[in-house]
């Protein structure tokens, strides 16, 4: 299906006689596994690559880093992927996306780069410093990967052998700070003629970028963005930035579950030492609904597990009545009782050392298998 896609859509650029957007896999559709955490860019997207941090890879397939994640939740402004990265973080911390491109630029030629970011719902800081590096190769190299700092200025680049850079920022730059919606960032340059590589993120140092307070839940300031849509095309005029911010496109932002796979809830949470839901459990909960609903052949089993603390009766009542409260949920959301069974096993099924409070908080978990009827 996506190399139908994709000949469909060249015809259609084709037609119209578009710019051909140069960026390999600008979307991060193509990866080699689907993430099942955060951090997994490096080594995974096609055509991609990253340099110190742990850059994210989310896409809709994952039920943890999807469109809903750690940072918040987002749709991807097209197709089922996009990058994240922190630009703002304690002590300078950074992530960057490396691109690369189908052919060498030519020597004078005007271009234009693009990229949409969102800003996370977590995010207490939007910033306004994104900008692009363009190298005749992918920057690497003794200086970056053995380096403790992630932040990469001019600095760190003219110490890598044999790297030839330019540095290229937004002509007019504005704070990124819409958390539904995408927005787009334009910067315009003219090709020196030796770029096949390019490197996006914030390249200034916490106290030169420029940034606007927007939340103030968090106790540690930082700014997270989600990205998507890189193009580098080539433009005989410079056009005005195009800054109207874009509504992500509804697709099935339903992550892929694997039949007979057991799956751990990672939100889904109870008063303590009771069974009643917090309403934070409610969104993931709801997507199981989803899923559910959109497949009658599906049925569903919830695991209710507690840790050690207390007498084992009063475990295995409790982890009954919390997969019984997850199944209830389910029901009352409109799934016949019939595809919904739930047990509770108590403490009898550990997966971590029930001696240290980090074991015992992951022992006490709900988890789900889905059954093709």
């Amino acid at each position: 299906m996506r190399t139908l896609y994709t000949v469909c859509f060249a015809i259609f650029i084709g037609a119209f006689g578009a710019a051909q957007n140069l960026v390999k896999n600008s979307s991060f559709e193509d990866y080699k596994h689907c993430p099942e955490d955060i951090g997994r860019f490096t080594n995974n997207v096609v055509d991609w690559s990253t340099l110190q941090g742990t850059t994210d890879y989310l896409n809709s397939c994952s039920r943890t880093v999807g469109f809903f994640n750690h940072n918040g939740k987002q749709i991807a402004r097209s197709g089922f992927a996009y990058a994240g990265i922190f630009t703002y973080s304690n002590k300078d911390y950074r992530e960057y996306i490396q691109g690369s491109l189908n052919e060498k630029l030519e020597k004078d030629k005007k271009y234009i780069v693009t990229f949409y970011v969102s800003l996370a719902d977590y995010a207490t800081l939007a910033i306004s410093d994104f900008s692009i590096v363009f190298s005749n190769k992918p920057i690497a190299g003794s200086t970056i990967t053995n380096s403790k700092k992630t932040l990469v200025t001019h600095k760190t680049l003219s110490k890598i052998n044999g790297l030839v850079y330019d540095h290229y920022m937004q002509p007019d730059p504005i704070f990124y700070k819409s958390k539904q919606i995408w927005m787009q960032v334009y910067i315009p340059f003219t090709a020196k003629g030796y770029e096949t590589n390019f490197t996006i993120g914030n390249f200034a140092s916490n106290s030169r970028t420029q940034k606007m307070k927007v939340s103030e839940v968090n106790e540690k300031d930082f700014s997270y963005y989600y990205i998507d849509d890189v193009s580098v095309e080539a433009k005989d005029r410079e056009l005005p930035p195009l800054y109207a911010e874009t509504v992500p496109q509804k697709a099935d932002a339903t992550p892929k579950i694997e039949r007979n796979k057991v799956y751990t809830f990672k939100n889904v949470l109870f008063e303590f030492n009771k069974a009643d839901l917090l309403t934070a459990s409610e969104e993931e909960i709801n997507v199981l609904t989803t899923i559910l609903r959109n497949n009658n052949k599906l049925s569903i089993e919830i695991y209710g597990h507690t840790d050690a603390v207390g007498s084992k009766e009063r475990n295995l009542e409790l982890s009954n009545q919390r997969a019984k409260a997850v199944a209830s949920y389910l029901i009352d959301s409109g799934i016949d009782e019939n595809r919904v069974k739930w047990i509770g096993y108590g403490s009898s099924k550990p997966v971590a050392d029930n001696t240290t409070e980090e074991g015992r908080t992951q022992n006490r978990r709900v988890e789900f298998k889905m059954l093709e009827n």
